[in-house]
């Protein structure tokens, strides 16, 4: 085997021998051909920054429930247009209502009990403040009692002796009389039965008041039974004696005869008036008496105002009933507020106008609460505004440090091909965070901003300036950041020119004719360059319009030519 190979391949050396011999094959160095030429033109200039993106609409919300339970209607579908406030979702309300009945029975329970507590506080008050006012009343009425008990303890002996004096005086008038009338056969007996009766008339005024004072002591509870019935037996006495005076005058106008006995009589009854002014004296004790009961009254009195005036504290604390049944009442009050809220959320509405773009869930599912739960909640439909479109798109970190808000953007979409839409840069991450994009540009999810493979790429967002209906979410876009752009300015390949320095020397190739053949010759200029794009520079001096310029040759190492004729 080894042996056919060498032989084929000893073959193919001659054969390319005789073809070489016959075409004329000529190896060795030869100088390159001149350069092609590019000409000055008029143009754009443009520096921009390419990447591929997603189309979203620049506002979108999920609508979620604040409350748990289970989906009972869905009023819109997918690509339903909604206005602000539509309603969209009503979820079962039928636990939700249960609670809100409760809770109210219970707010009108507190409510019955505040009300109790507060007419109880008023009633303390009036009760404390009608014992405090009663037992004033009492402490007036038993001082008063205990100025006239004084008063007749002091007056009670000079009463009892002047009684006795004129009782004594009585009696020695009346013995007088009737020694008189014994003497002289009673001429003035007449007289003396007049005055007798006004004695009597006397006395029955006197135990008349005697008999209202212990009425009324006894009705004020300072003098007992016994003094009353005495006191009213003196006054009977009294009205007694009163008519047996008047008895007398008859009996003495009538039987003259009789005054003698009338006189014995009057004698009598002196002398029992005096023993009962010298009984009398007994009175000063019980006076004595007296005036010590009503200033025990008084202090008893007084002992009653200090316990009204404690109904003060029982009064407190009825108002700290009635501070803790009111707080019951507010508590339960923030209960319903919050559970009837609760209650209008069974109602989902939309918060902003737009068009529904997804539909997570149907009629009879379980949803749990976007409030108040680990998780965020079970979204149940996607509202998005698609008349504002955004693309976002993730760039590196050596082009973003050159992308501003601001910056044009045209944009290209696979669903629009051939049209081109703009844009503006609408907003640049600070830092590179989230998921990560691929080299390719397309996004990556998430802010589309990251690392991968060492490539640090940041989040940059473009809003679409008129959005076309053909525009859907999810759309991939294309992207190109304008950096920088020069309109209608004189442009001139990068080929032509070397380096990066603000001059540069080209070769400007000019038209000539040497005897009679036409040709060509080169000519070093100076110019001065500008913005220098992806394909041309801007050419700010030193070339026209027209001029046309020499590639520079490739200035690397050499290389063997090889010319092949072919022979005829």
């Amino acid at each position: 085997m080894k042996r056919l190979l060498w032989l084929l391949g000893l073959v193919g050396l001659v054969a390319a021998g005789a073809w070489a011999t016959r075409g004329g094959v000529r190896l060795g160095s030869k100088p390159p051909a001149p350069g092609r030429a590019e000409t000055v033109t008029r143009g754009d200039i443009e520096i921009r920054v390419v990447e591929t993106g997603t189309l979203e609409p620049l506002r979108k919300v999920e609508v979620k429930s604040k409350v748990s339970g289970r989906l009972a209607h869905l009023l819109v579908r997918e690509g339903t247009s909604v206005r602000v406030g539509q309603l969209l979702v009503e979820i079962d309300p039928t636990e939700i209502n249960s609670q809100v009945e409760q809770i109210r029975a219970q707010l009108a329970g507190a409510r019955a009990r505040l009300a109790q507590s507060e007419k109880a506080v008023l009633l303390q008050e009036d009760e404390t403040t009608s014992r405090i006012r009663e037992a004033e009343q009492s402490l007036a009425s038993a001082e008063a009692r205990l100025a006239v008990a004084e008063a007749e303890r002091e007056a009670q002996p000079a009463l009892t002796s002047g009684e006795i004096a004129q009782a004594e005086a009585t009696m020695r008038t009346a013995q007088e009389n009737l020694n008189l009338l014994v003497a002289s056969a009673h001429p003035q007996a007449l007289v003396q039965a007049e005055s007798a009766l006004q004695e009597a008339a006397t006395s029955e005024r006197t135990s008349g008041l005697n008999y209202q004072r212990q009425r009324r002591l006894y009705g004020l509870g300072f003098a007992s039974r016994r003094e009353q019935e005495a006191a009213e037996t003196e006054y009977a006495g009294a009205r007694a004696r009163l008519e047996q005076a008047r008895a007398r005058r008859r009996v003495i106008e009538e039987q003259n005869r009789l005054e003698l006995v009338n006189a014995q009589n009057r004698v009598s009854e002196a002398r029992a008036a005096l023993d009962r002014a010298h009984a009398g004296t007994a009175q000063v004790g019980i006076r004595r008496q007296q005036a010590v009961a009503a200033r025990a009254a008084v202090e008893q009195s007084r002992a009653q105002i200090g316990l009204a005036r404690t109904g003060r504290r029982q009064a407190r604390m009825r108002d700290d009933a009635a501070a803790e049944a009111r707080a019951a009442v507010s508590q339960l009050d923030q209960q319903l507020q919050e559970v009837q809220v609760r209650q209008q959320d069974t109602r989902l509405a939309a918060t902003m106008s737009g068009t529904v773009t997804r539909r997570y869930m149907e009629e009879g599912e379980l949803i749990t609460s976007g409030v108040g739960n680990f998780s965020s909640g079970t979204p149940v439909l996607q509202i998005a505004d698609l008349s504002k479109m955004l693309v976002k798109i993730s760039v590196n970190e050596v082009d973003v440090s050159r992308i501003r808000q601001g910056l044009p953007v045209e944009i290209e979409l696979d669903g629009a091909r051939g049209e081109r839409f703009g844009g503006v840069v609408s907003r640049v991450a600070p830092a590179a965070a989230g998921s990560a994009t691929g080299s390719d540009g397309s996004s990556g999810g998430g802010n589309n901003a990251g690392a991968t493979g060492g490539v640090v790429r940041f989040a940059v967002e473009v809003l679409v300036e008129q959005p076309d209906a053909r525009m859907k979410p999810g759309m991939s876009a294309r992207c190109a950041i304008i950096l920088d752009r020069r309109r209608a300015t004189l442009r001139l390949p990068l080929s032509c020119v070397d380096g990066r320095s603000d001059t540069a020397v080209v070769q400007v190739v000019r038209a000539t004719r040497r005897e009679g053949k036409p040709g060509e010759e080169e000519q070093p200029r100076e110019i001065r360059v500008g913005l220098r794009g992806e394909t041309h520079v801007e050419v700010l001096s030193g070339l026209r319009e027209g001029e046309r310029v020499r590639v520079p040759a490739f200035q690397g190492p050499k290389r063997q030519a090889m010319d092949v004729e072919f022979g005829g």
